[in-house]
């Protein structure tokens, strides 16, 4: 039979035949599907930005409603830091653009991002072997021999809230502010946006844990997912609440740092070597502990060489086990480089923050001591610098105890939270333990509490504990309490970690 003309294939539509076409609608629609976030995502990024407007709300009214007397005797040093009368050369703190959120060390982030390590603006340090190697801070570099503090931070964080203030130049309500308070702004969103990474980084984790036990939460409803389900959404809002947890909404690395190295951690545990390589080198440039991303990393690979079909895949294989080098490479070539010499100088000279294990050991022996006696001995012995009183033994301040009382309970939960985790996950379990090392290693260390933040396997355990009910209220109210004290503390510049 003869088709009549000017008919056509029913089965074409718009000369494309049925086939072709519905290959064509299967990639659009799981190109939608990747691009597409799922509901758990959408739902940490909710809490994220509540948690985020909270913060920030909070700081503003808490700067409105109160005013602390000054200054702040918590340790030998913070009442020169706290003290009504700023020096001259301290003027990046004084931006009232998002000031609530610039405090001590943000100084120098603000600085460097501004106007580089050699900022004309910023405290200098002048090595006087007279004294033994110390030295005072003024405000402008004399000579060559003056060293800006500015090298005692690392370039990782400085240079995204580079990029961040490129894209601020340009748009209406922020291109009229000044460099310092485009600086600070630019500091809390890179701050934010690497928390909410590390969120997202404890959400995958979670789920890793969940299908290692081979069963899912009893709060989940059939499976955990890639994210973990309800107990990734409490552990990374266990993050959030933690007593430090608000360091993530100010001019500080934490944010940064802790979202990096926590998916790093998350991709080497999912043997994502290329991907958890790349994380490594970015947060080895925001902090010196990013090193320490060579133990997941290595455990990893370790797992990889495991694997019966290694041998057959050995050019893939011998890459994925390379992986660990990846911290290893930035920390060397700037350990060597003009930055890292003048980090050491600053460190170890004027900071006093070289890593001494004995010397620490000795250190919080007597912090411990005072802690237990109400007397400050840290001036006394041959680790002794009078950190609290400034003085020979003495009364310990109640603020003081207060602060000895949190740092040793962070390092107690941090060193916990690892000896739970070495079994289930020992290659972010030895992480911890390292960057606990790493942070109380010092002859002078402080701001344990702010430090410990960096330990995954602290919110891991949390969030484990926190699938019984009584356990999770407990937490959510004790941890939310001393965050609002400390976010206090810290709005007004007084001393938290």
């Amino acid at each position: 039979m003869v088709e009549p003309k000017g008919r056509e294939d029913p089965t074409v539509t718009d000369g494309v035949p049925p086939g072709r076409r519905g290959r064509a609608a299967g990639v659009v629609r799981r190109l939608a599907s990747g691009l597409r976030p799922s509901g758990e995502i959408l739902r940490i990024v909710a809490v994220w930005a509540v948690w985020l407007a909270v913060i920030c709300t909070f700081q503003v009214v808490a700067e409105s409603r109160l005013q602390p007397a000054r200054p702040d005797n918590v340790l030998a040093w913070t009442h020169y830091a706290t003290d009504t009368a700023t020096l001259d050369c301290r003027a990046r703190l004084n931006d009232p653009f998002f000031n609530e959120h610039v405090k001590y060390d943000s100084e120098y982030y603000i600085s460097i991002a501004v106007a580089g390590y050699n900022d004309p603006e910023a405290q200098a340090y002048y090595p006087n072997s007279a004294q033994g190697n110390s030295g005072i801070p003024v405000c402008r570099q004399g000579s060559d021999a003056w060293v800006s503090l500015n090298y005692a931070f690392m370039p990782g964080y400085p240079m995204a809230m580079d990029a961040v203030m490129a894209v601020e130049g340009v748009l209406p309500g922020t291109s009229g502010q000044t460099q310092n308070g485009q600086a600070a702004l630019a500091g809390i969103i890179v701050s934010a946006l690497g928390g909410l990474l590390a969120m997202l980084a404890l959400c995958r984790l979670m789920a890793v844990l969940a299908r290692r036990r081979k069963s899912p939460d009893s709060d989940d409803s059939a499976s955990t997912g890639r994210w973990g389900g309800v107990s990734g959404l409490r552990a990374a809002f266990y993050l959030l609440i933690f007593p430090t947890g608000f360091y993530l909404a100010q001019v500080y690395t934490e944010g940064l740092f802790i979202g990096l190295a926590f998916m790093a951690c998350a991709m080497a545990v999912e043997r994502k070597m290329l991907f958890a390589a790349g994380l490594a080198v970015l947060a080895t440039l925001v902090r010196p502990t990013g090193i320490c991303l060579i133990f997941p990393l290595a455990w990893a690979a370790f797992e990889v060489l495991r694997e019966p079909e290694a041998r057959a895949h050995w050019r893939h294989t011998a890459a994925r086990v390379a992986a660990p080098l990846a911290p290893v490479v930035p920390f060397v070539v700037w350990w060597f480089s003009v930055l890292g010499q003048n980090w050491r100088a600053v460190e170890d000279g004027f900071f006093g923050r070289k890593f001494d294990p004995i010397a620490s050991l000795g250190m919080w022996g007597n912090v411990i001591d005072s802690f237990v006696s109400g007397f400050d001995k840290t001036a006394t012995g041959l680790y002794g610098y009078g950190i609290y009183t400034g003085t020979p033994p003495g009364p310990l301040p109640s603020s003081s105890t207060v602060y000895i009382g949190l740092e040793l309970i962070a390092l107690a939960l941090a060193v916990a939270a690892c000896v739970w985790l070495i079994r289930r996950m020992p290659g972010v379990a030895l992480f911890g333990f390292a960057v606990i090392v790493m942070s109380a290693g010092s002859s002078s260390a402080q701001g344990m509490d702010r430090y410990m933040i960096a330990v995954p396997a602290i919110f891991l355990m949390l969030a484990s504990f926190g699938r019984r009910p009584v356990f999770d209220r407990v937490w959510v109210l004790g941890s939310t309490l001393v965050m609002g004290l400390l976010v206090t503390l810290y709005t007004f510049g007084f001393w938290v970690s």
